[in-house]
């Protein structure tokens, strides 16, 4: 993770000054992620290279036991006999210098494990199982919000001295299918010279805010896994348009020692100006295996802002039930945008919902609604972003706002878009400025709705950025969970679009006209009043005060209503901006409140 990007050719610098850690991100000792891939080299018709990462079927579980993988590993791969748990002990020298294949269950990983090396192996593969229903190829689940983080060590931790990881089932099946097909199946575990791979602010950037992208923000991590301290290592990045053009930009590491890695960051560069997926290639001079080559990508669009690869992946993402309470049932996402030359005007948020069905409430307007929020990120213009602790630095930052309904009836993974409006102007869409840094942000609090359920948002897998708090994520706000730089292995789907943008499954309410409605007093001390004057009956009216922080503070439902008042008591609210959001059959509005004690 790097600290530091440039905005365009103003070289306005931004950067924050804490690290975060992903949500899913593993502290513990043993064998972790330290960057190794795992490679099946044979057969052929299993070959495959796999990541750390639940979403992409990557290989899962770090062990919090046993050492770590230190250097490029490799033997072959035999299932641990007679019954393939490794409960009880092996047969002696029946692994001797292979990897031992183990099927999860019945008793404690890391007493598999110790098995396995009584018996010879030198590493383990622990295989997922499909005894929990919900158990998926590609996942491994807990429950029904909560992936499998880590095998934990139980009774014989400090006994293991070999490197153990936890593969899903859709892998274990390729493996085994080529064992039960007499076949010899060899798997490494390799470190690759060339890693962490970034190429822009965000995937996916509008056409009329294509502009430079500062130094820094294309880079990679090179490492020298040889003897030998290298000289003049060139590593480059070949960045082809969707024309066919290719920009080339290169640069020369004078000297770096064995073991050692630098990360390179390349200079400020133009994409081509045109619409269409480009394709970045970082290679270097030295090292020349199809693992020293990797590859990225990035997009230019008709209007769309998105930190997305603007694919969904199925299923969702969100935290576990348990960690939803813990914070405090609110959960928060925001994707980063940053404008070009031109800046413009925001229209809509595009998201989707991929487990409405049972986060769902019949309590009402209140238990069902997302709120979105688009933040300036650098209100006062310094070029750093104004986000270090939680969203809640943010507050008084509000430029945008719109607000969703769940109905209960939202297929799982259709992505919606609804309308956002200026916070100062609600008849106006939202206006963003050149050169400049904003957050889209999700804000869910099911405090109302009951359910003790987190809501998961469609995602994406995931995209790397150079900056840390791209895709930043609070469970709880200002305490609870934490405040994290997201979730690993996938990105949240949170579109910005711009003027323009002609939505095909828009949420939309038509305008309540102002002359239908009046806010007083404002500001308001102890009470506010809504008087409405409608042209005739609604069936039901609905009205609520929504904080800065998108949390609705006073609500009322009123049905058979045409013309009265709604009076809200509101001195026990901090004082600060509010929102009055008003929803009939005749029209929906936003107005800004201010309470002043």
């Amino acid at each position: 993770m790097k600290r530091i990007f440039l905005l365009s050719e103003k070289a306005a610098l931004l950067c924050f000054c804490f690290f975060f850690i992903t949500l899913v991100a593993n502290a513990q000792t043993g064998t972790e992620d330290d960057g190794f891939t795992v490679r099946i080299t044979s057969p052929a018709s299993i070959a495959q290279d796999i990541s750390y990462g639940y979403l992409d079927c990557g290989w899962l579980g770090t062990a919090g036991f046993g050492p770590d993988v230190t250097e490029d590993t490799c033997g072959v791969v035999v299932w641990a006999m007679p019954d393939s748990l490794g409960c009880a002990p092996l047969p002696a020298g029946s692994l001797d210098g292979k990897i031992a294949l183990i099927r999860r269950g019945n008793c404690g990983f890391s007493l598999k494990i110790y098995h396995a090396q009584q018996a010879g192996a030198k590493a383990a593969i622990i295989l997922n199982h499909y005894t929990n229903p919900l158990d998926g190829p590609c996942e491994a689940r807990i429950n029904d919000t909560q992936y499998f983080g880590g095998m934990s060590g139980l009774d014989s931790a400090s006994a293991v001295n070999i490197p153990a990881i936890f593969l899903q089932r859709q892998t274990g099946e390729a493996i085994d299918g080529a064992l039960q097909a007499g076949e010899t199946v060899e798997v490494c575990f390799i470190f690759p010279r060339m890693q962490n791979q970034t190429a822009v602010y965000h995937y996916a950037t509008p056409l009329s805010q294509v502009d430079t992208i500062g130094t820094g923000i294309m880079s990679v991590l090179f490492t020298n896994r040889s003897d030998n301290t290298l000289t003049d290592a060139v590593v480059k990045a070949d960045i082809e348009s969707p024309t066919g053009n290719i920009t080339t930009l290169s640069v020369t590491i004078p000297s770096l020692d064995p073991d050692s890695s630098q990360t390179v960051d390349f200079e400020e560069f133009v994409p081509e100006q045109v619409v269409g997926k480009f394709k970045v290639t970082f290679s270097n001079s030295v090292f020349t295996e199809s693992r020293d080559t990797l590859v990225t990508y990035f997009e230019h669009t008709d209007y769309t802002f998105a930190t997305d690869n603007l694919v969904v992946d199925p299923l969702g993402v969100g935290v576990s039930n348990s960690d939803f309470i813990t914070g405090n049932f609110i959960h928060q996402s925001a994707g980063l945008c940053v404008t070009g030359d031109n800046g413009g005007l925001a229209t809509y948020v595009t998201f989707g919902l991929a487990n409405v069905d049972t986060v769902w409430s019949s309590l009402g307007d209140d238990a069902n609604t997302v709120s979105i929020i688009v933040y300036d990120a650098d209100a006062n213009e310094d070029g750093f972003l104004d986000i270090e602790n939680n969203f809640d630095d943010l507050q008084g930052q509000e430029i945008g706002f719109g607000t969703y309904i769940m109905s209960g009836n939202e297929p799982v993974d259709s992505l919606f878009s609804v309308a956002v409006f200026d916070a100062n102007d609600p008849s106006f869409p939202v206006p963003l400025k050149p050169n400049h840094a904003y957050y889209v942000s999700l804000f869910y609090d099911g405090t109302n709705a009951g359910t003790g359920r987190c809501l998961r948002y469609s995602n994406t897998l995931d995209v790397p950025y150079a900056i840390n708090l791209t895709t930043p994520l609070a469970v709880g706000s200002p305490t609870g969970l934490g405040f994290f730089s997201g979730y690993n292995g996938a990105k949240i789907i949170h579109r910005l679009q711009l003027q323009g943008f002609d939505p095909l499954n828009a949420k939309e309410q038509k305008p309540l006209d102002v002359a239908k409605y009046k806010v007083t007093p404002n500001p308001a001390t102890d009470v506010v009043r809504l008087d409405l004057k409608l042209a005739e009956v609604n069936k039901s009216v609905t009205v609520s005060l929504i904080d800065w922080n998108g949390r609705i503070a006073r609500s009322q439902t009123v049905k058979e209503f045409q013309n009265g008042q709604l009076t809200f008591q509101v001195n026990d609210l901090p004082s600060g901006y509010y929102l009055a959001w008003i929803r009939t059959s005749e029209g929906a509005a936003i107005a800004k409140v201010a309470i002043c004690h």
